[in-house]
């Protein structure tokens, strides 16, 4: 069951309200890294976009009207940017970087592409449909060289730009 309703999503993302299990924004925010990396869902509720996951059976579905509301609270980009420094010390980029900790999450894991792969293309999507554009750019300038060094391959880089670049209310098809 995908959450639609405005009012839920602002009230959630402004951190005033809690996800289908109960978590508020900030709860989310102060999983540990473990949790973090084990959780498939907090992701979607952090940097939620306007499609469905596969990933996540419950999590908000952003619309156009959605978003322009949520422009409107100023806890929501508050949070948005909390949220951001919060999965920049995780992947340990930018001020907290850890080759160690990027090494690991840049790796395939079973032979798969790792999720958080995936997990950063939501993150700069998410910036760009609210209107977070430098936001959006200073992520991605702080992933692509870790990504780049460790190899994580030119279809995840082209989508990595392609989030960046691309009409952020399009489908990136994988």
């Amino acid at each position: 069951m995908n959450i639609t309703d405005s009012d839920t999503i602002i009230k959630f993302l402004s951190g005033n309200g809690t996800d289908h299990i109960l978590r508020t924004y900030s709860d989310m925010l102060e999983l540990n890294n473990f949790e973090m990396e084990k959780c498939h869902d907090q992701i979607q509720w952090l940097f939620p976009l306007h499609e469905f996951s596969k990933h996540a059976r419950t999590c908000p579905i952003l619309n156009e009207e959605t978003v322009e509301k949520a422009k409107e609270v100023e806890a929501v980009k508050s949070n948005l940017l909390r949220a951001k420094d919060r999965f920049e010390r995780f992947l340990a980029i930018g001020d907290y970087e850890d080759i160690d900790k990027q090494r690991k999450w840049c790796s395939k894991q079973n032979g798969r592409t790792n999720h958080n792969l995936l997990r950063v293309t939501r993150v700069i999507r998410c910036f760009r449909l609210f209107g977070l554009e430098d936001e959006a750019k200073d992520f991605y300038d702080k992933v692509v060289p870790v990504g780049d060094y460790f190899g994580v391959g030119e279809f995840t880089l082209n989508k990595w730009k392609q989030a960046l670049t691309d009409n952020v209310w399009t489908t990136l098809q994988d």
